[in-house]
C-alpha cells in the first residue's frame, strides 16, 4: 500500500466516522426538541367556561392527565371546586388506574340547565 493510498484510506474512515457522528448528534437534537415541546390545545376562553361546556351533559369525563396533557389545565381539582361554587353537579369517580374523574351534570343544584358560565 502506497503512502498516497493510506492517506486516502484514512481520510476515508475519519469522514464516516465524522458524519455518523453529526447524524447522532442530529438525531439527538431532534429528538431532545421532540421531548421538550409538549403538545395541547390552547383553550381561547376561560377554563372553567370550557369545563362546563366540555363536561356538561354530555357524559364525558376527564382525569387530572388528560387535562394536564390536552388541555394544559393543571389543577384540575381547583377548577372542578370553581363549577361547584357555581352550583353545578360535579361527579367523581375512579378510572381503571385508581384516579380520580370528573364528569359534571346537565342540570346545575336547582334543575336548571342554564349555563353558568357564559362568555
Amino acid at each position: 500500500m502506497t503512502k498516497s493510498t493510506k492517506t486516502k484510506a484514512v481520510a476515508t474512515k475519519v469522514t464516516a466516522t465524522k458524519t455518523v457522528a453529526a447524524k447522532t448528534v442530529a438525531a439527538k437534537t431532534v429528538a431532545a426538541k421532540t421531548v421538550a415541546t409538549k403538545s395541547f390545545t390552547k383553550l381561547t376562553v376561560p377554563q372553567t367556561q370550557f369545563l362546563e361546556q366540555y363536561l356538561r351533559g354530555t357524559g364525558k369525563t376527564l382525569s387530572e392527565r388528560q387535562a394536564v396533557a390536552t388541555y394544559g389545565i393543571k389543577n384540575l381539582r381547583a377548577r372542578m371546586t370553581d363549577l361547584r361554587n357555581a352550583g353545578l353537579v360535579v361527579r367523581t369517580a375512579e378510572n381503571t388506574q385508581g384516579r380520580t374523574i370528573y364528569s359534571v351534570s346537565a342540570r346545575d343544584v336547582n334543575g336548571s340547565r342554564a349555563v353558568v358560565f357564559a362568555s
